[in-house]
């Protein structure tokens, strides 16, 4: 009896060299639509990552030897050129990402960076050294991080962050930034913080080397960036998900590296004051200028699910750390374990929800 594709039995199995080579066939164009497409991009998207990172330490590192062989102060080196430094790697991906269309990323990228900074990178610091809080000295600080985010929070309720709203966050940074610098100019600067900034002044060098780490880390955080960009992307596509949810995690724990970096070292070292003011600043800095600068290039569309889990989340986490460091003076280990605890929730809940 002739059984179809050549089958004996039921209950022997397949034995048709034809069904053999349409499930063979099956599987291979499996792999080379999807699997092998994914592999790739997921160890470019590393590569990325490294170069990313790299970029934005030789930029950072050469433009504070710059700003130090020029006489610039440790603090002003320390509340702008690292400051602003740590918030490259976002800006970057803010311009290229909106340039190639995909301002998307860059939105997600600036929420989840926020998130992170305010759970597992200050958990973290936490966690390797107790930090105590002076409030009196990151007031300033805190109050404009919540006017921006509150602000943000009402620019994206409409759907849309428009490139007027964009300048206007880019204006409110150089507002602080100004403000800063005046009230440095004209008051005494506490000793015990002037002493923290000049433990991370670096060493004076010749300002042709200097100038040369500047333009080659400049140069290695635009490829890297443009590389993330394009390998985000692919992922996106063939896992069916939107940019957006890249940008909110697998881009988070790249542009996040160097100040989680920077404000574990300073925490390492006792310097408990500049892993908290670096933090804040960063979460500034990425929620008026980065923000800013992928709305002005390409106006951001913001849909339900990026205003759930982003913008919101953004302001309800940001809040909640800014809580604790109003109402604690000391922040423990345990607080450290529960904030980075609170990350990993917010990013399953992220995965699973949407």
């Amino acid at each position: 009896m002739d059984y179809p594709f050549g089958l004996r039995s039921r209950g022997r199995g397949f034995k048709s060299p034809r069904a053999h080579h349409f499930l063979s066939g099956k599987l291979n164009n499996l792999q080379e639509r999807f699997v092998e497409p994914m592999l790739l991009s997921i160890g470019l998207l590393i590569l990325a990552i490294a170069l990313i990172y790299l970029g934005a330490r030789w930029l950072v590192d050469g433009a504070s030897e710059l700003a130090a062989y020029f006489g610039v102060s440790s603090i002003i080196i320390g509340l702008t050129v690292v400051g602003m430094g740590t918030s490259a790697p976002e800006l970057m991906l803010a311009i290229i990402s909106g340039v190639e269309g995909v301002g998307s990323i860059s939105a997600g990228n600036v929420f989840g960076a926020n998130i992170a900074n305010a759970t597992y990178v200050i958990g973290a610091s936490i966690i390797a050294l107790p930090i105590v809080v002076k409030f009196k000295e990151i007031r300033r600080e805190a109050l404009f991080l919540f006017a921006a985010l509150l602000i943000t929070t009402f620019m994206a309720l409409d759907g849309t962050i428009s490139r007027l709203e964009g300048i206007f966050l880019i204006l409110l940074s150089f507002a602080l930034m100004i403000l800063t610098l005046r009230t440095l100019r004209n008051n005494r600067v506490d000793s015990s913080l002037a002493e923290e900034f000049e433990s991370i002044k670096p060493d004076t060098k010749h300002p042709l080397k200097s100038a040369l780490l500047v333009i080659i880390g400049l140069a290695i955080l635009i490829v890297g960036t443009d590389l993330a960009v394009d390998s985000a992307t692919e992922i996106a596509t063939v896992l069916g998900v939107s940019e957006f949810l890249i940008g909110l995690t697998i881009m988070t724990f790249g542009t996040t590296t160097p100040e989680f970096a920077a404000s574990l070292i300073a925490s390492l070292r006792g310097n408990s004051d500049l892993a908290l003011g670096n933090i804040l600043g960063t979460m500034f800095f990425n929620a008026t200028i980065v923000l800013g600068t992928a709305s002005a290039i390409s106006p951001l569309i913001i849909s339900s699910d990026q205003l759930l889990f982003g913008v919101l989340a953004q302001l309800a986490i940001g809040s909640l750390m800014l809580a604790i460091i109003y109402r604690k003076n000391y922040l423990t280990r345990p607080l450290g374990v529960a904030l980075v605890l609170l990350y990993i929730i917010y990013i399953s809940a992220v995965l699973i929800l949407t």
